[in-house]
């Protein structure tokens, strides 16, 4: 690249030495030409990239322009047009260069925020591994397949995916080189970290001021039940008889399955042990099992109407790849879950594959809940909420308002709220816990959808968010986190339909 610039600046100087000689300045103004036209070949050929060519090009004009400037003004010649030009050149190139870096350090997340090395590379439906297989080999790089499990019958973009590593300092240039290969290769993509943010909150205590019917002895401590009219539910259920048991898969660190008051709710499932903690919490809040006699309450009353599973789609430390994130997604799938809860997220563009996987999961009729994030922002700019079809669900406190930490998600298609500051659930190797985040909020939403499919499992995602929009409250801060969720309407409106 840097002699292509040289190319670039000695045909200026050609120029420029043309246009002050009185003898064979024809000359050298062909010679400056032929090299502008040699320089424009080398480029197209040089870089890949339409931003990184326009940011090289325009400093090597920058540079040019003004070393013309000073020959011409050497000469007492009119040197001001090309100085002008030099000058906005070198401006539009710092200009190109720092917003790519920005938009480039948003969107694709520094290799070196993956410990593994690895990126994503998604093959063309009628290409094989063994065409790229030369260029890997050279980059000294290893290969697998990332979803083995999915057939091309079933998903034609996951099945092509492959999960490549290679050694952190030559995994840009072999991007570089794959992204350029548009014959084989359609995406290629950082299988970057997410780690958990959960927001640490002064613990209030609260008590419930609702006449309950559950025998929970923690249920009087739980302050969501009361504004999500959970209790009146409670009521509601322990009439009726499921149509089935909703399976609600918590996609976290695991899940404590021998947990006391989750044990009798947990299904066969991959994650049944969680180091971490913060899947069991978001488990307990999703379906712990109700009228036990232990600790908390859910909406599943007497463990009738949900069943929770786990799968790990982040490690021990509460970190996980978007690869891990996507398998956790597909086992979800294929498992026949009818909710996916996803209390986790990154602040980043949707990932293409997490955007494959989800696809894949609503096609099966599996409706998909992500937490909307804890940097107090547009949702928008979160990862897997920004993800069409998922339902986004922000935080409210104690007193129905925003909380502090929620993202923002009216900018998305499927906005809700629910309770997320100090909710009590499950501590990991026994006992409870409060916690906070949107991380809580969700699992209060996807319990809410598991009753609702477990009463009517013909449910459509479509009709499970209008259901939810329809019969929520508006609160203090609904123009911004969407209306807060009303458990007692939402199923009584199921209740109706059968």
């Amino acid at each position: 690249m840097l002699f292509t610039g040289l190319i670039t600046v000695s045909a200026f100087l050609l120029v420029g030495l043309g246009a002050t000689r009185k003898s064979k300045g024809a000359l050298f103004m062909a010679g400056g030409i032929l090299l502008f036209a040699v320089g424009a070949l080398m480029h197209f050929q040089a870089f890949t990239g339409f931003v990184s060519l326009t940011a090289a090009v325009s400093a090597e004009l920058g540079v040019g322009f003004l070393m013309l400037a000073g020959l011409l003004s050497r000469h007492k010649k009119n040197a001001r047009p090309f100085f002008m030009l030099g000058s906005v050149s070198l401006f539009l190139a710092v200009l190109v260069f720092g917003t790519s870096k920005l938009m480039s350090d948003y969107s694709n997340p520094p290799v070196v925020a993956s410990p593994t090395h690895t990126i994503l590379v998604e093959l063309g439906e009628d290409d094989v591994i063994s065409e790229i297989a030369p260029l890997l080999e050279d980059f000294g790089a290893t290969w697998e397949e990332a979803f083995p499990t999915v057939s091309m019958s079933e998903d034609a973009d996951l099945a092509q995916v492959y999960i490549v590593r290679a050694e952190t300092s030559v995994i840009k240039r072999l991007m570089r080189r794959l992204r350029a290969d548009a014959e084989n290769v359609d995406h290629v993509e950082v299988n970057f970290m997410v780690e958990l943010d959960v927001p640490v909150l002064k613990r209030n205590a609260s008590a419930s001021a609702t006449s309950i019917l559950e025998n929970d002895p923690l249920a009087s401590q739980q302050w969501a039940l009361d504004a999500i009219h959970g209790h009146e539910v409670h009521k509601m259920l322990s009439e009726v008889t499921p149509a089935k048991k909703a399976r609600i898969a918590i996609l976290d660190t695991g899940v404590d399955a021998a947990h006391e008051d989750v044990a009798d709710s947990f299904t066969n499932s991959p994650a049944t042990v969680d180091i971490h903690g913060h899947g069991s919490h978001t488990a307990g809040i999703a379906g712990a099992s109700t009228n036990n006699g232990l600790g908390i309450a859910s909406l599943n009353w007497e463990g009738r109407f949900i069943e929770i599973a786990g799968y790990k789609a982040l490690g021990d430390q509460g970190s996980g790849s978007i690869e891990m994130i996507s398998q956790a997604i597909i086992d979800a799938t294929k498992d026949a879950s009818d909710v996916i809860s996803m209390s986790l997220g990154a602040r980043a563009a949707a990932p293409k594959v997490i955007s494959d996987a989800i696809a894949y999961a609503r096609r099966n009729n599996v409706i998909v809940i992500a937490s909307a994030g804890n940097a107090n922002e547009d949702a928008k700019d979160h990862m897997p909420s920004n993800i069409e079809g998922v339902i986004v669900v922000s935080a409210v406190d104690e007193n129905l308002a925003k909380a502090k930490f929620s993202n923002t998600n009216m900018s998305l298609s499927r906005p809700i709220t629910a309770p997320g500051v100090n909710i009590l659930s499950l501590k990991t190797g026994g006992g409870y816990v409060k916690m906070s985040g949107t991380s809580m909020s969700t699992p209060v939403v996807s319990g809410l959808v598991g009753i609702m499919r477990s009463l009517d499992p013909s449910l459509s995602e479509a009709d499970v968010y209008s259901i939810l929009e329809k019969t929520a409250r508006t609160v203090k801060d609904s123009k911004r986190i969407g209306k807060m969720i009303d458990a007692e309407a939402a199923v009584k409106v199921v209740l109706s339909g059968l």
